[in-house]
């Protein structure tokens, strides 16, 4: 495993430090940096409300009674990094729009970098990229042309599920009920591949030991931090502090927390206009992304 360098465990360590008192509770202690942003910008003076998706591990939800995750643990770094306490809010990213422009929530983490998003939606930058992937028990590279007649498992309704059905013609896939159920099927050699989210794979993967990365069903897609539309001035310090956040090495090492060391994804060409538009924080076309 890659170590965290000095520069990002002492802002990691600083953080748990600063943030501590209110870990049991919505709301954080109070930091002791100045404000970069106010009213109008945010809806209460000195509190970043940060919308995240409480039910959908390993970016957000509960561990050991206390709100955890990879957008937890970004939501309070870049509240610390703007000098303002932090509330967690429950937001879905496919309503960040509505949460948004109702005031529920100043921010909304894991908003897909796409047209729809886009267009309800300002996307400061992105943290992390996330799409269906290939798990087996060997060391191995799979592909849709390459799977055969091997057995595949897939959890039903998914993206994973639906890109396979689409390439391989329906009843080809096994559905589960649960990306879990399919891993646990894999590791018992009902099937000998399963595809599915990635981050998501490679978090339940712990629990695992033989289930390994296989490699992309599909390109990945970036993650980003949405604010309201014409929100400029919360968008510009977002975007600043993501910047900062992911040259410190913050970014890597939340991400390596949760998903360990999985490999780098690619991301479909066309991203590189997407990333042109609204700057991701400094991420690649190809970023390593692993709890």
């Amino acid at each position: 495993m890659r170590r965290i360098s000095a520069v990002a465990l002492g802002i990691l360590l600083s953080l748990s430090l600063l943030l501590a008192a209110g870990c049991g509770d919505s709301k954080d202690a109070a930091p002791k940096a100045q404000p970069k942003v106010k009213p109008p910008a945010i809806a209460k003076a000195g509190v970043l409300r940060a919308g995240v998706d409480l039910a959908y591990p390993p970016f957000a939800g509960e561990d050991k009674g206390k709100q955890a995750g990879i957008d937890i643990e970004v939501a309070k770094a870049l509240a610390a990094k703007l000098g303002l306490s932090l509330e967690i809010v429950s937001a879905i990213p496919t309503a960040a729009a509505s949460a948004l422009d109702s005031g529920d929530a100043d921010v909304v983490l894991s908003v897909p970098f796409s047209e729809q998003s886009l267009a309800g939606t300002s996307i400061a930058g992105s943290y992390i990229s996330d799409g269906p992937a290939f798990f087996t028990t060997q060391e191995e590279t799979v592909t849709v042309d390459t799977i055969g007649a091997r057995a595949i498992g897939a959890q039903a309704e998914t993206e994973a599920f639906w890109a396979l059905e689409e390439a391989l013609g329906p009843e080809v896939v096994q559905a589960y009920p649960s990306l879990r159920d399919a891993f646990q099927a894999l590791s018992d050699g009902k099937v000998s591949i399963v595809a599915g989210d990635a981050l998501v794979g490679a978090y339940i993967a712990r629990d695992f030991p033989v289930v390994k990365f296989a490699g992309q069903v599909a390109p990945a897609h970036l993650l980003g931090v949405a604010v309201a539309k014409n929100n400029t001035t919360l968008a510009d310090q977002v975007r600043i502090a993501l910047d900062e956040l992911a040259a410190d090495g913050v970014l890597a090492a939340v991400r390596r927390t949760w998903v360990g060391e999985l490999p780098e994804l690619e991301l479909p060409k066309q991203s590189a206009a997407a990333v042109a538009r609204r700057p991701p924080a400094g991420l690649p076309l190809a970023m390593s992304v692993g709890p």
